[in-house]
């Protein structure tokens, strides 16, 4: 069942196996906006039917944090838990999140975010006293565990601004390497 609120109405329509069996209904009057899925698994489309709720919460976790400002609301009638995700800082809130049980070198996340050629895209790093690497990238919400061309080449420019920096202020020699 799908439920939309948005320019005042709220409209549902329920599906079985991805096809409409109702149309597109107004059923009321709403004050808010948003859309509120209800779910349950099919059997002759899942492999299983029972999900379990430490990984769904950790995946609403993530998608709260990567799309600032958004609510998930994640519930599992059969055992009365609920959660609620909502992260207004949106990446930065992330690695607050990732690095709350850290010491961090310096206390503010640094944080860029811009839309170029249609295409948004935010950048946050902290760095701490760790000697463990934590670095996590994400396209079009989805975890890329591998890295890829985005984090190739973030991390093709850190290193080429790190050394322009040194050597222009004489931490590094032009003969050093880089």
């Amino acid at each position: 069942v799908a439920k939309v609120r948005r320019n005042g109405k709220e409209y549902m329509q329920k599906f079985e196996r991805g096809i409409p069996t109702t149309t597109l209904d107004e059923i009321g009057e709403a004050d808010s906006t948003g859309t509120t899925i209800y779910f349950k698994p099919d059997a002759e489309i899942f492999e299983t039917v029972e999900f379990e709720f430490n990984v769904l919460e950790t995946r609403f976790r993530e998608m709260a944090f990567l799309n600032k400002g958004v609510k998930i609301i994640l519930e599992d009638e059969r055992k009365d838990l609920r959660k609620e995700f909502h992260f207004e800082g949106g990446s930065k809130s992330f690695v607050e999140y990732i690095n709350r049980n850290k010491n961090p070198i310096h206390k503010d996340v640094i944080y860029f975010e811009t839309i170029k050629d249609g295409t948004l895209v935010e950048l946050a790093i902290q760095y701490t006293d760790s000697y463990n690497e934590n670095v996590l990238t994400f396209a079009n919400n989805i975890n890329t565990h591998d890295g890829g061309t985005h984090l190739s080449g973030l991390r093709s420019a850190l290193t080429r601004v790190m050394n322009d920096y040194g050597r222009k202020n004489g931490f590094l020699k032009d003969k050093d390497e880089n």
